[in-house]
């Protein structure tokens, strides 16, 4: 499978080995690295990833409950960054709730906490729903070249409306 993420690499060896590491501990490298594999980790329903890259900061006001049930509610199609600097990234994702299409526009600020790049806050400049996904309609999914289904084609009732 490719990885959620957008990138042409296979997940295994994009965003997974950041999110499921095995004996060796791999961190990213850049604040854009995690934010593609925070992306992955909604996508793949890792809630306790995403809780664990936060800054310590912003950590105290999360919860992993409500994380993973974020992650679990929503079906992530794809991420599209628009911008990327040193300390933030400028992205849209796109997802499906409630048989909904959305899209959520954010610039995201990271930081360095003991030689590992956290998630520290962001400012959402779009918050939207974009279209109501018809069970007989052709899926979403289709409409992101960097969407990771390998279900292309099919009508949303077969694919990521199951």
């Amino acid at each position: 499978m490719l990885c959620p993420c957008g990138s042409s690499l296979k997940f295994t060896h994009c965003c997974q080995p950041f999110i499921q590491p095995d004996k060796k501990t791999v961190q990213p490298k850049t604040a854009e690295q995690l934010m593609r594999s925070r992306f992955s980790a909604y996508a793949t329903r890792d809630g306790q990833y995403i809780y664990d890259t936060y800054a310590q900061v912003s950590k105290i006001k999360q919860s992993l409950i409500d994380i993973q049930q974020w992650a679990d509610e929503c079906i992530w199609l794809a991420l599209e960054i628009h911008q990327s600097s040193k300390f933030t990234v400028e992205f849209s994702a796109y997802y499906i709730t409630d048989n909904t299409l959305c899209c959520i526009r954010e610039k995201s600020n990271f930081i360095m906490e003991n030689d590992l790049w956290r998630y520290l806050d962001g400012e959402i400049s779009v918050n939207e729903q974009l279209t109501a996904v018809k069970r007989n309609a052709l899926c979403p999914c289709n409409n992101y070249p960097s969407a990771y289904t390998e279900k292309k084609g099919k009508k949303f009732k077969h694919c990521c409306g199951r």
